[in-house]
């Protein structure tokens, strides 16, 4: 596996992220999938910024997630990211997020790569992997 298909990003949960109860509230887990996924993206070079302004977008196909465990105020939460399939159009990734070593959720996602009136389009060059006609294991 390339070093570029995974990452690790650290977070801390912040009080107005949680419910009433003191605990991450669940629509907030994919906020911070997509700051795994984005920062994953800037790790390898690109820029989704860059990407929007060349009118190429990743938009979310689909969306998994299993909670195994709570996540608190004040917890500091390692997000491990990995790409697990790329093809010219979509791209599969995994997500770990844990507490003090606890795995508390894993998810996956689906993303479609689309132009500037949701068309899915082939991906720019180079974030294909070496042999696009072979997508990543």
């Amino acid at each position: 596996m390339n070093p570029l298909d995974q990452s690790e990003v650290q977070v801390r949960v912040r009080y107005a992220e949680c419910d009433p109860m003191g605990l991450l509230h669940h629509a907030k887990y994919f906020e911070y999938l997509e700051l795994s996924r984005t920062e994953l993206l800037r790790a390898s070079g690109v820029s989704y910024r860059e990407l929007e302004a060349r009118g190429v977008f990743f938009v979310v196909a689909k969306l998994e997630i299993r909670y195994k465990a709570p996540i608190r105020y004040d917890d500091v939460v390692i997000i491990h990211t990995r790409v697990e399939r790329i093809t010219r159009t979509r791209v599969d990734h995994s997500y770990r997020m844990l507490v003090n070593g606890v795995v508390c959720t894993e998810a996956s996602s689906t993303l479609a790569c689309v132009d500037t009136s949701g068309r899915p389009i082939l991906m720019p060059e180079n974030l294909w992997p070496d042999d696009p006609t072979e997508p990543r294991p």
